[in-house]
């Protein structure tokens, strides 16, 4: 059964079970097949949030079930925005985030099942749940070229379902997490570019959040291929095809003007190892000329060894990031309306 997009929420015993909230801008091509992945039932709610779209995919959304709301043109920042505006009109006592770009995977359904009848019987403290998250990389005619499993977390990060997996440090766009667990941290940040999703789990943690990692599929990603090139440009430029790619920067502002700026290095720190590290330089070449090498290599030995080999460079764009984003951040309230126009073929 779809949920009727004219309610606010079903409810279970006096409570809305899910809300699945989903972002996306001009993601018309996407987005049946993700409503055909999506949970279904009475104590389910789905919510699209459109970012000033140019196709039709309002229409799409309206004609699969789901309750729009849609930014003003002024109002459309990063996936933040769209998230919190979600989490805003969301009646679940969980919400599931997803992307316009990705599909449910269905081996995430007994957990949410488990979570609907026994989530009292989790963790303490217990703020959310990720799952896997598969890239799937499309060509230039839109056929999927390439794939990775384990695309946001690897497998040792991640814990057996029936324990209730493990604590987890990162999630990406797909993730379950209590609805007043979000709102107690502050909602998700509309005004940020980027790494949105590191800064709401830092908040999360601040108040004594656990996110926890489930080895099941959660979610699937189409996600274009790139080149080397362009993985280069998009690490370490400040704006690359009309997105603007300082996040890391506009975080570090809102910490520092809003608190909390210790607590966003301890989830996010590796950006501030490699920072250390370049600026121990001087003071190591005069205890020993090739002391700052040797540093400079462990460090990127480390970051290789706990993820990838390249994420030395990978943090070292987004330090240049950090240092570009710094005092480009205006807290924001973002504009939107409900849309309830009947979609007719």
């Amino acid at each position: 059964m779809r949920p009727d997009p004219g309610k606010k929420g079903a409810n279970i015993n006096g409570h809305q079970f899910l809300s699945v909230v989903v972002i996306g801008r001009n993601e018309a091509r996407h987005l049946p097949e993700l409503f055909a992945s999506l949970p279904q039932g009475e104590e389910i709610e789905w919510i699209y949030v459109d970012s000033h779209s140019e196709d039709s995919s309002v229409e799409e959304a309206l004609k699969a079930g789901a309750r729009v709301y849609q930014l003003e043109e002024s109002a459309v920042c990063g996936p933040g925005t769209g998230r919190h505006v979600g989490t805003r009109e969301a009646s679940g006592r969980w919400i599931l985030y997803l992307d316009g770009d990705m599909v449910f995977r269905k081996e995430f359904l007994p957990f949410l099942r488990l979570i609907q009848e026994k989530d009292a019987a989790a963790p303490a403290h217990t703020a959310g749940f990720v799952g896997r998250t598969r890239h799937r990389y499309l060509d230039e005619n839109g056929e999927v070229a390439g794939e990775r499993d384990y695309a946001v977390l690897p497998a040792r990060a991640m814990g057996p379902p029936e324990q209730w997996g493990r604590p987890a440090s990162y999630h990406g766009g797909a993730v379950l997490y209590l609805r007043k667990r979000i709102l107690e941290a502050g909602n998700w940040n509309p005004a940020l570019y980027q790494l949105e999703e590191v800064d709401l789990l830092s908040r999360v943690q601040d108040r004594g959040g656990v996110l926890r990692a489930v080895d099941l599929p959660l979610a699937d990603h189409y996600a274009p291929l790139l080149s080397g090139w362009e993985k280069i440009k998009l690490n370490f430029l400040p704006q690359w095809r009309g997105k603007k790619l300082y996040g890391a920067g506009q975080v570090v502002t809102a910490r520092i003007r809003e608190g909390g700026l210790g607590r966003f290095i301890r989830s996010y720190p590796y950006p501030f190892v490699v920072l250390v590290g370049l600026a121990a330089i001087p003071i190591c070449y005069l205890l020993w000329p090739p002391l700052p090498l040797l540093v400079n290599a462990a460090i990127a030995v480390w970051l290789g060894l706990l993820q990838r080999w390249y994420f030395y460079l990978v943090y070292l764009g987004n330090l240049l990031q950090i240092f570009y984003g710094l005092g480009r951040y205006r807290r924001f309230e973002p504009v939107y309306r409900r849309v309830d126009r009947q979609f007719n073929r």
